[in-house]
């Protein structure tokens, strides 16, 4: 596919990222027009980087060829070709807020509520990226059937308005490029050499796009490591470098196994980990790096508290010892709840540190939603509590009532709560039976939570409180019910730790006094990182703490049930997560399972622990410290639960099942895709999911 780059250029360039722009200098030395080069980035950063050094190698040059991210050059295209079909040139370009707010204001004509926007976005979002319209799409359970003519009713404003979504800049393009051929000939005639950044980013759309493209010319050159291919939640999908090597065969290989930045130790393990995938191109990572010490896994810790405290005093020592920066830590992590136990340790031992891609733990919406609960269940006459449970349960009741009611509350002397009976028998119409239904189930929250002890109140506060369904649409729905589930955790630990002097009103006293510590996000500048692999991907760090190494944890439950991508895809994620650390790299398996601090249930150390021959050290990997009890325990999580799957051939739709982690649920479909098929469940708390049968445990309730 095109001219190779020298091995002489190739020793230039010290990291992938730099060989695609070495390449394009090259090509502009050997005498090509840069006017027939494009280059597509995935940011605008990464596409300005690359205009800077190839200026500083080749000069004024780089101004002339066609660089940027592939929905900036589509955009451009689409202004100079589209005639009114299906829209005219002078397009507006709809931003994910602009999307959502048009989605969100459809809702509300059709008696909806607004928080299934973002749902409903995602999914639409998903089918254009399969270069999919309203009109292609074949539902398959509920949530698909209201998607669709969302999705059609959506696609009407849009043209009204004479814009496009961004999914649409790769969409139209794509339908332009074969709608109108002399367009596309147009394009491949004039771009000889084309050039792709991050390519395991890209998805099967825009694969199309270059495949189209790169038709005649059959020049393209792409760099990325599949490995690090992580993103099939935005769209991203590692087969597109199988796609390449089918559709343009033969395809020349050129393997970059010298890495730059981790210790031979580290490598070692993270190419005994890749030996285990059957997706990721054969490759064997070396390096000239110093020799550093060996990985450390860890798995004497009983529990989430312990580990992080381990994680904690740790890095003080390490600090002190080899004068190191606060910055030089990561802790990693594979979900974003699993950050609180080390926010509390850190802040325990003064240690500053950073919440990466979310708020910390106290300051999360949901968390703060459910803590309003609990503060209404000691205290009624709470206003800012019961306010904001308003905003979840109330509605039909708007701000203006709000408002009214609270001037009559101070005009009484009392609080919210004990105006409501009155000003649900002052008002009328729709806002007073809404108002009434609010009092009701508050009535009924108390009723039924109060009398239980603590920490007991905690959990059946959050079946009653019903924001496991009111997050049920919600864009981050898992995300967001992992953290409300952690919170339960946290009151059953503090539980634990006071014994009988435990109590709901005291957990919130220690809720507090942690959500109003200092922000660590205005805090000094040298700070620990505390994020999942996910949003540190490309950055680097002196030392790395991998937590939470266990089976449901790591790789994550999900994947089980999804079967062998989305467990290829953990594995790596877990590949990302070991390449961030240069020189020390940690690794944390607690004893029991995290999400079971009142009743321990032992944890699974995970599979990849196993693959990178951890677990077999020190006698299996010299290499490897290995710190853990004598005999840690690996019982079956079905056997501890007694557990007993139903034979698969047994689910049908519209029966009600049980799943292990997920809960009950019921049937919607099964398709014959697969060995025993794949069902799609409604389960009553993690939403609609989508199980291949070989590997979930599904238990038939009726």
């Amino acid at each position: 596919m095109g001219r190779a780059l020298p091995s002489s250029w190739l020793a230039q360039a010290a990291e992938k990222t730099r060989v695609l722009t070495y390449r394009i200098a090259y090509l502009l030395e050997q005498g090509m027009a840069p006017e027939a080069i494009l280059a597509l980035t995935f940011t605008n950063k990464a596409a300005d980087t690359m205009r800077e050094r190839l200026q500083a190698l080749v000069g004024d040059r780089a101004l002339n060829l066609t660089m940027g991210t592939f929905h900036s050059v589509f955009a451009r295209w689409l202004r100079r070709e589209l005639r009114g079909n299906p829209v005219s040139s002078d397009f507006t370009i709809y931003d994910e807020e602009d999307s959502l707010a048009v989605l969100k204001t459809l809702l509300k004509e059709h008696g909806q509520e607004a928080k299934q926007a973002s749902a409903f976005r995602r999914t639409i979002s998903r089918w254009k990226n399969a270069g999919l319209g309203w009109q292609q799409v074949k539902p398959t359970n509920p949530h698909e059937i209201k998607a669709v003519e969302y999705f059609r009713l959506y696609e009407q404003r849009l043209r009204a308005a004479n814009a496009l979504d961004f999914d649409d800049l790769l969409l139209q393009t794509e339908q332009l490029f074969l709608r109108e051929p002399e367009v596309l000939a147009r394009y491949q005639t004039r771009y000889l050499y084309i050039l792709v950044d991050e390519y395991q980013d890209t998805n099967p759309l825009q694969y199309r796009v270059l495949r189209l493209l790169a038709a005649r010319h059959r020049n393209l050159f792409v760099v990325g490591d599949d490995a690090q291919s992580i993103y099939s939640f935005r769209g991203a999908d590692v087969h597109n470098f199988h796609r390449l090597k089918n559709d343009f065969a033969p395809v020349r290989l050129i393997r970059l196994e010298q890495n730059y930045r981790s210790t031979p130790q580290i490598l070692e393990v993270a190419n005994a980990l890749l030996e285990h995938s059957e997706e990721v191109h054969p490759k064997r990572l070396f390096t000239r790096n110093p020799v550093g010490p060996p990985p450390h896994l860890y798995t004497a810790c009983r529990h989430a508290r312990e580990e992080a405290s381990f994680v904690a005093q740790k890095i003080r020592e390490e600090c002190a010892r080899h004068h190191l920066r606060y910055g030089d830590f990561a802790v990693l992590y594979r979900t974003h709840a699993y950050s609180r136990s080390f926010e509390e340790a850190f802040r325990l031992l003064g240690i500053p540190y950073r919440v990466v891609g979310s708020l910390s733990f106290y300051r999360r919406e949901e968390v703060k939603h459910f803590t309003a609960f609990l503060r209404f269940l000691v205290n009624p006459d709470d206003d800012a509590a019961l306010l904001r449970i308003a905003g979840v349960l109330a509605e039909g009741v708007g701000d203006i009532t709000w408002a009214k009611l609270q001037e009559q509350a101070q005009v009484e002397g009392c609080s919210l709560w004990g105006a409501l009976p009155q000003g649900v028998a002052l008002l009328r119409g729709p806002v007073q039976r809404a108002l009434e239904s609010f009092y009701k189930r508050l009535q009924a929250f108390r009723e039924r939570v109060g009398p239980l002890l603590f920490p007991y109140q905690v959990e059946e506060a959050l079946e009653q409180s019903g924001l496991l369904s009111y997050y049920d649409q919600d864009e981050r729905a898992a995300e967001r019910k992992e953290n409300l589930h952690e919170l339960v955790a946290a009151a059953q630990e503090y539980a634990r730790q006071h014994g009988e002097q435990a109590s709901l009103r005291g957990f919130l006293e220690s809720v507090a006094l942690a959500s109003s510590a200092e922000d660590p996000e205005k805090g000094p500048q040298d700070r620990v990182w505390l994020s999942t692999v996910h949003a540190v991907k490309g950055l680097e760090f002196h030392t790395v703490f991998l937590v939470g190494v266990v089976e449901g944890y790591f790789p994550h439950s999900y994947a089980q049930d999804e079967g062998p991508q989305a467990l290829e895809e953990e594995r790596r994620i877990f590949y990302v997560a070991l390449t961030r650390a240069r020189r020390h790299l940690y690794i944390s398996a607690p004893q029991y399972d995290p999400r079971s601090v009142r009743e321990p249930r032992p944890a699974i150390p995970s599979r990849f622990l196993r693959e990178i021959g951890l677990l077999e050290a020190p006698k299996g990997n010299p290499g490897v410290r290995l710190t853990r009890p004598a005999a840690l325990p690996t019982p079956s999580p079905e056997k501890a639960a007694g557990f007993l799957p139903s034979d698969p051939a047994q689910i049908k739709p519209g029966m009600t099942i049980e799943h292990l982690h997920f809960g009950r649920g019921v049937v919607l479909a099964r398709e014959e895709n697969g060995a025993l098929g794949v069902v799609q469940v409604q389960f009553e708390k993690s939403g609609i999911k989508k199980l291949d049968l070989r590997y979930a445990k599904l238990r038939l309730v009726s």
